[in-house]
């Protein structure tokens, strides 16, 4: 059982179900409010993303990702295409297995995160699925997509040191388990 609880494989409270829920809501309206032009944006929802990993665990993160990608393609009114909600999913986990009952996020850290989730799902596989969805070939959305990453990660980095490493927001960390 002890093993389970590792992966935060275990019942929610009432303060965690309603806490989830508003983490919940508020990464779908965060997604929807980007900074940048049409080439270059810069989105906000990992940020509702890195707390609900270190807070809720691989578990609940992922079922997590795969809810709000569904909910926020619905309401933007595009074609649902699985590739991003795989790409959401392991962005889930890689918060989730980083920064999950770590009492002290340091610095090291949350760089290796934040590259590793540039790198892997943010320059490769999300290029990978928008050159299926607009058939072309890979190569060409990726230099413009190196420069977003390039730009966005260092900003990520800063933000999210900051909020994890947050005194209040420490102390407001749910108590989301029975």
């Amino acid at each position: 059982m002890e093993s389970f609880k590792k992966w935060g494989l275990r019942p929610l409270s009432l303060k965690g179900i309603s806490y989830l829920a508003i983490l919940m809501a508020i990464q779908i309206v965060l997604s929807r409010l980007v900074v940048g032009n049409a080439n270059v944006q810069f989105g906000f929802a990992f940020i509702t993303a890195a707390l609900i990993g270190r807070w809720y665990g691989p578990f609940w993160s992922v079922g997590i990702a795969i809810i709000v990608d569904f909910i926020s393609t619905m309401i933007s009114g595009q074609a649902y295409f699985i590739g991003f909600a795989l790409s959401a999913v392991v962005t889930a986990s890689i918060y989730s297995f980083a920064f999950f009952q770590h009492p002290k996020i340091g610095l090291v850290r949350i760089i290796v995160v934040v590259l590793l989730i540039t790198v892997v799902i943010n320059i490769f596989m999300n290029s990978y699925w928008v050159s299926i969805l607009a058939h072309t070939n890979f190569w060409y959305f990726l230099p413009m997509r190196l420069v977003k990453n390039c730009i966005s990660a260092p900003l990520q980095i800063g933000i999210l040191y900051w909020i994890l490493n947050n005194k209040t927001i420490n102390r407001m960390e749910p108590q989301v388990f029975k």
